[in-house]
C-alpha cells in the first residue's frame, strides 16, 4: 500500500535507532509541504519574474530534499534489513540458549539423581565391603582351623602309619622253632662220623631249626643272624667265615657270628634250615649259646654243652 508520497512503506523494527531514522525522513517532507503553501500565497503579490526564480530555487532545494529522502530512505531499509537479520539471528540465538538452558536442566537433574545414587551406592559398597570383611575374616578363621586340624590329622596319621609299620615289621619277624643243636665229629675225608658230646672230638658246631609259616612277611630271601658265644661268653667271630656287624630293633651295633639268606613264601613253614660253626682252634669244654636273629629281634635260641 502506498502513502501520499508516493512510496511504498517498508517494516520499522521498534527501536531507538529506528525512531531517529524516522526522524530524518519526516523532516524533509514537513518542510516541503511548508515551502510550497508560502510560495502559493506570494503567487498573487510577487511579479512573474521572482516567483520563476523562487520556483527555480525551490525546484532545487525540493530535488535535493529527494536526494535525501531517497538516501535516508535507503538507508532505513538497510537498517531494517539488518535488524531484521539481526533479530532472527537474536531468535536463533534464543532458540539455542533456550534448548542449552532444557540441556542444562535435565544434566542439572541427572546429576542430582546420579549424585543421591552414588550417595546410596557408596552406602551399598561400604555396606558391603563390611560383610566382605567380615566374611573374609571368617574364612581366614575356618581355613586357619581346618590347617590345624589337617596338621593334627596328618600327625595323628604318621604317628599311626609309625605304629602300623612298626607293627608290620614285628610281624613280619620270623619265628624258629624246633632248634637242635649239636657237635659233630667229622672223618678225615669230611664226612660225618658221629654227633659228639666231647670238646676235643668236636668239629663242628651244627644248628637245625624251623622257620615256622608267617601270614605277614613277604615272599622273598630273608636273612637270619646267628650269635654264637663260647663258653666264656665270647663272641665266636671269623670274618672269613662270613662274621658281621648288624643292628638289633632299638638301633644297637649287634655283632653276629654266620649270616644264614633263606627263602621264605609267605604262610609257608621252612623246614630243617642248617648252620655249621667251623672253626681252626679247638672247642673248649663248657656250654655254647646259639641265638638266632631276624629284623633286629632274637626269635629262638639254645644251648650245646661240650664234656
Amino acid at each position: 500500500m502506498k502513502n501520499n508520497t508516493g512510496f511504498e512503506p517498508k517494516y520499522v523494527p521498534t527501536g531507538t535507532p529506528n525512531r531517529k531514522m524516522h526522524n530524518i525522513l519526516l523532516f524533509p517532507v514537513v518542510f516541503f509541504f511548508a515551502v510550497s503553501t508560502l510560495l502559493s500565497c506570494k503567487n498573487n503579490t510577487t511579479n512573474q519574474n521572482q516567483d520563476q526564480a523562487k520556483i527555480d530555487s525551490i525546484a532545487v532545494i525540493k530535488d535535493t530534499l529527494q536526494s535525501q529522502y531517497n538516501a535516508a530512505r535507503m538507508q532505513i531499509d538497510n537498517d531494517a534489513t539488518k535488524s531484521a537479520q539481526l533479530d532472527s539471528m537474536i531468535r536463533e540465538k534464543d532458540k539455542q540458549i533456550a534448548m542449552l538452558k532444557s540441556e542444562n536442566s535435565k544434566l542439572s537433574k541427572n546429576n542430582k539423581k546420579m549424585a543421591a545414587e552414588l550417595k546410596t551406592d557408596k552406602k551399598l559398597i561400604a555396606s558391603l565391603k563390611g560383610d566382605l570383611n567380615q566374611k573374609t575374616k571368617d574364612y581366614e578363621d575356618k581355613l586357619a582351623a581346618l590347617e590345624n586340624d589337617k596338621n593334627n590329622l596328618i600327625k595323628q596319621r604318621d604317628e599311626l602309619l609309625s605304629k602300623y609299620n612298626k607293627i608290620l615289621a614285628l610281624g613280619s619277624v620270623l619265628h624258629a622253632s624246633n632248634i637242635r643243636l649239636m657237635a659233630e665229629h667229622l672223618k678225615h675225608h669230611g664226612t660225618v662220623e658221629k654227633n659228639t658230646k666231647h670238646a676235643r672230638k668236636a668239629d663242628v658246631l651244627k644248628v637245625v631249626f624251623d622257620i615256622d609259616e608267617n601270614r605277614i612277611a613277604e615272599n622273598g630271601t630273608k636273612k637270619l643272624y646267628l650269635v654264637i658265644t663260647d663258653p666264656s661268653g665270647t663272641l665266636l667271630s671269623n670274618t672269613a667265615s662270613g662274621s658281621g656287624v648288624t643292628t638289633n630293633s632299638n638301633g644297637t651295633p649287634l655283632n653276629y657270628s654266620v649270616l644264614k639268606e633263606i627263602p621264605l613264601v609267605t604262610n609257608e613253614p621252612v623246614k630243617d634250615v642248617e648252620v655249621e660253626w667251623k672253626q681252626d682252634d679247638d672247642f673248649k669244654k663248657g656250654t655254647y649259646s646259639i641265638a638266632i636273629y631276624n629284623g633286629g629281634y632274637k626269635i629262638g635260641g639254645g644251648q650245646v654243652e661240650l664234656k
